[in-house]
């Protein structure tokens, strides 16, 4: 007997297949969602090059990311069950008009509904919190941050913030905002302004430094309003990233673990930075130059002479023109970051810049990495010079030296 079409079909769909063990959904949820870099402690490697191209490269992954996660917990009551903490865990804040829906879920979940009884609430998934605004809001960005701050109180573990914003150029961060970092700076590890805008009052930043224990602070790169002498006592600080105008205002300082400098302007002696280099640059092992237009190698030498100890330098070159193996000469580094603001530059200069780093390697015998930190950067190498690049990478080998790409991996393993 021929069964029925209709009853075969419905036999199907009863039948049921076994299971996997919810431990087995989580890490394919984890794999399928991963985006490198981005949480702690892996992002912790990438310290010294936080900013607009980490976020630049990053932001684009998370996103992607989040489209994934949102279909999975759409699926089914077990994958909603299982993939919610992965949906939550960052956040990225890319339009005003989402954070009405976000800051209603996070309160309603922190009194028990829409999620299950016994749940956490959902904000407490949360790790990290990308502000980046970027739509044209003006009449409305004042609404839009009071909920930023209400969504900010919902996140009782956070340990990243990320302040990257394209617009609200006159606009400074609001006290509400700044409060309610305030509130959650116990979690905070991690709190760094990638570009100009939204800053906030110095004295609300000594606030939340007061209250953290931040292991990598970049500060604002400067502050609005009136300025007030900041008595900063960091005791777990890793890295700092700061501006003169940063280092002019801070009077009693204490950074017993700092050992990572980001520096935004011109070294010079009798500059703020040099006075902070007095007190603290004994203990710097690694230092990353963003000001490279004038006297490089006169600031390589005062970072020389205030930090012996110095072992990794990154630079970001604004031509790839003033890279010069001379300026090496006083610092034993083992590590070289290096990148440029200069884009779409012809062949023959990537051949005297792979020129220039294989005769550094040969002449500085400590040297064993070399890192080309800019995302874009490796892209122009890999897409469009690879004549220059592949004679180079025979040059630019050897047993205990590596050529890696900004990620870290072996230029000569992805050509």
């Amino acid at each position: 007997m021929i069964p029925n079409s209709v009853s075969a079909l419905k036999a199907r769909r009863r039948a049921k297949t076994p299971g996997l063990p919810s431990e087995l959904w989580l890490v394919i949820f984890d794999l399928a969602t991963y985006v490198p870099g981005i949480f702690i402690p892996e992002i912790f490697e990438y310290s010294v090059t936080l900013g607009r191209i980490f976020n630049r490269y990053h932001h684009p992954l998370i996103r992607r990311a989040l489209v994934t996660k949102r279909s999975l917990v759409r699926v089914c009551k077990q994958w909603w069950h299982l993939a919610t903490p992965f949906l939550y865990r960052s956040i990225i804040i890319g339009r005003g008009r989402c954070l009405a829906s976000l800051a209603s879920a996070l309160a309603l979940s922190t009194g028990g509904k829409g999620v299950l009884p016994g749940e956490r609430p959902l904000g407490s998934y949360t790790e990290r919190l990308d502000i980046a605004m970027r739509d044209h809001r003006y009449a409305h960005m004042g609404g839009d941050l009071e909920l930023l701050a209400e969504v900010i109180r919902l996140l009782q573990n956070l340990a990243i913030v990320s302040v990257d914003v394209s617009q609200c150029f006159s606009l400074s961060m609001p006290d509400t905002v700044m409060d309610a970092l305030t509130c959650v700076a116990p979690s905070l590890k991690i709190v760094y302004w990638a570009a100009p805008r939204l800053l906030p009052p110095s004295r609300s930043l000594q606030n939340i430094v007061t209250a953290s224990q931040l292991h990598i602070l970049h500060c604002p790169h400067h502050f609005l309003g009136r300025t007030y002498p900041m008595d900063l006592t960091l005791s777990s600080c890793t890295t700092l990233a700061a501006s003169d105008h940063t280092f002019h205002h801070m009077s009693l300082t204490q950074f017993p673990a700092l050992r990572e400098l980001i520096y935004r302007d011109r070294l010079r002696e009798r500059s703020p930075a040099s006075r902070f280099l007095e007190m603290h640059g004994k203990n710097l092992t690694s230092v990353h130059l963003l000001w490279s237009v004038l006297g490089l190698r006169d600031q390589i030498n005062i970072l020389a002479a205030y930090s012996p100890n110095l072992r990794r330098l990154t630079i970001t070159f604004e031509l790839w023109g003033l890279l010069d193996t001379n300026m090496f000469d006083l610092v034993p580094i083992e590590y070289f970051g290096l990148s440029c603001r200069q884009s779409q530059s012809p062949t023959n200069v990537y051949k005297v810049v792979l020129a220039t780093l294989a005769h550094l390697k040969e002449i500085k015998s400590t040297l064993h990495i070399i890192r080309f930190t800019n995302y874009l950067n490796v892209n122009e190498l890999l897409k469009n010079h690879r004549k220059a690049l592949l004679p180079a990478l025979e040059l630019l080998s050897g047993k205990n030296f590596r050529l890696e790409d900004h990620e870290g991996r072996l230029l000569s393993g992805i050509v």
